[in-house]
């Protein structure tokens, strides 16, 4: 008896209370229940795949995005002499090469957000883009 009551007290709580969010005429066989298991392990696996992608895209993107960081303010600095300590042209330099997207987030995967990569084009900056 202590068993049963274990049992059906399991059940209980970890019942889904899909029928109470649905449609009373929609509900048939458990149909509107198997469509939110489906709906919730694809929306699962689509965030550990972006989650995953984002991590392992982001070890490679970021230490290529780095050492041309520091390239740049290598040149940058090297520039600024050379230039008659013209301010404008290094920092042309840094600002092309050290601004940006460091890491690559799931909002960069899914398209709700638009990374600026590696350099920014003075084109983009010139129109506001």
């Amino acid at each position: 008896m202590e068993k049963l009551l274990i049992c059906i007290a399991i059940m209980i709580l970890s019942a889904d209370p899909v029928f109470a969010e649905s449609d009373p005429g929609k509900v048939k066989d458990n149909v509107v229940s198997a469509e939110k298991n489906e709906q919730r392990e694809e929306s699962a696996f689509c965030n550990f795949k972006n989650g995953m992608n984002s991590c392992l895209l982001s070890l490679v993107y970021s230490t290529i995005k780095v050492n041309i960081a520091v390239i740049a303010g290598v040149v940058g600095g090297v520039a600024y002499p050379l230039s008659c300590f013209n301010s404008g042209v290094s920092k042309k330099i840094w600002d092309s090469s050290m601004g940006g997207t460091y890491l690559i987030t799931e909002d960069i995967l899914t398209g709700k957000e638009k990374p600026e990569l590696f350099f920014k084009r003075e084109r983009e900056e010139a129109t506001g883009k």
